[in-house]
């Protein structure tokens, strides 16, 4: 019984995704490995730190240049794949949004420029690094979209193959430029090298049919609009998460110090791999997945045999980096980081209730139940800035933030088995 059981899940779509995902992931930590310890050698922590605040932002213009549609398009992609009207609707639907929202981000982001660096770096040293980001954010969103169309469509290995080349990409770029420029050339990486695979996305869409590009068009049906407008709420409430850390990382700047900002920053960098394996099998498998689901039984059978796959990977992954994590310190940084041992223990089991409370959290934006996620996040996101900056003010230093990190996952997951009681519990319909 037990070996047939092993066989079917090893036979299951989301052990493909899984699987997928972590030898990508596996080329991807080679390249991270790389590119990490020459950011570290050659621009120290606070250059790491300053790269950080870069990052939260970009993660912020992701949202706002596509409109925050991006899991709204999955989700109509998956349901009307059958359907050519309603799919093609849908499609040039989510092209006119993102367009319309591309543009007005980046005008916004060339008028407040100047404030923008000032708040970022301190100064107005990286000011051009922002007009640059400025002209590329576009292209950014346009790919985006398109990644959002082949994750729909449930084609996880295209999915998984641009993204793997998106890795290789920033690893050419950010090699060379860092190399040559230090600090700047790492910032005009991060700012550049997500744009160019646009051409290697639309070669895959092309030769794989995926796409007809003549059956696209500006669209402004109302209806839809207002459908996919419903997960930009989402998705811009979302943005609480990185405008946190930017907020975090400035209070232990000023309270601690900027190599410890740069020391957390490096602990994020392994926590990462967390969300780049398991993080995005679960968006890449489940949220097309749930969104296809009309009866609760279904559901709750991809839920329970989801979280067993899911926690047992997590709970691997995770005993490994914590045990080699002076290992994997001295591999990817310096000497310098050495201090960062001690945030393993706090920061990793955060990333465990992540990962399973994210699982639960994905049948929200499945579902569409948009005022809980909006309130769920809100009142998580208030809550992780709050513990952070209480504990850096009484003396918790840079674990202050793992601490937070722990402690709000932690809540978060009680309350998402809480939310779902019904469904996970009981044969009572919710959908």
């Amino acid at each position: 019984m037990l070996f047939q059981y092993l066989k079917n899940k090893l036979k299951s779509d989301l052990v493909k995704v899984i699987s997928l995902t972590a030898i990508t992931n596996l080329i991807k930590i080679g390249i991270n490995l790389i590119t990490t310890k020459v950011i570290a050698v050659l621009v120290g922590p606070n250059g790491v730190a300053l790269l950080g605040q870069f990052t939260n932002l970009l993660t912020t213009l992701t949202t706002t240049s596509t409109g925050g549609i991006s899991n709204g398009v999955i989700k109509y992609v998956s349901q009307y794949e059958q359907d050519e009207k309603q799919y093609y609707g849908y499609v040039n639907v989510s092209l006119s949004i993102t367009l319309v929202f591309s543009i007005l981000t980046s005008f916004f982001l060339i008028i407040l420029s100047k404030q923008i660096c000032i708040s970022l770096f301190g100064d107005v040293t990286y000011l051009s690094i922002i007009y640059i980001t400025a002209f590329t954010i576009i292209l950014y969103a346009i790919n985006s979209l398109l990644l959002s169309i082949i994750n729909g469509k449930k084609l996880y290995n295209k999915f998984i193959l641009i993204n793997l080349l998106s890795s290789i990409t920033g690893f050419v770029f950010t090699l060379i430029l860092v190399y040559f420029f230090k600090t700047y050339g790492a910032l005009l990486a991060l700012a550049t090298y997500q744009s160019v695979v646009i051409i290697i996305t639309i070669y895959i869409i092309r030769k794989n049919k995926i796409l007809s590009f003549n059956n696209t068009a500006l669209s402004f049906s109302k209806e839809k609009w207002r459908k996919l407008l419903g997960f930009s709420l989402m998705a811009l409430v979302a943005l609480i998460w990185p405008l946190a850390n930017i907020l975090i990382r400035s209070t232990l700047i000023t309270h601690v110090s900027t190599d410890s900002a740069g020391i957390w920053e490096g602990m994020n960098k392994v926590s990462v791999l967390i969300s780049a394996i398991t993080g995005t099998a679960i968006s890449t498998y489940f949220l097309p997945r749930f969104s296809e689901i009309g009866e609760n039984k279904i559901l709750r059978h991809e839920i329970v045999s989801g979280l067993k796959v899911i926690v047992v990977v997590t709970f691997t992954i995770l005993t490994c980096l914590y045990l080699f994590r002076i290992t994997i310190i001295n591999i990817l940084f310096t000497s310098e980081f050495i201090s960062m041992k001690n945030l393993f223990l706090y920061q990793l089991s955060g990333d465990f209730f992540w990962v399973v409370k994210m699982l639960l959290t994905v049948i929200l934006v499945a579902k569409a139940m948009t005022k809980k996620y909006i309130i769920l996040e809100i009142v998580f996101g208030l809550m992780y800035i709050a513990i952070s900056i209480l504990l850096i003010y009484h003396g918790f230093g840079m674990e202050s933030v793992p601490i937070a990190h722990l402690i709000y996952n932690l809540l978060y997951f009680i309350t998402m088995l809480y939310v779902f009681r019904k469904l996970l519990f009981s044969n009572e319909e919710i959908i």
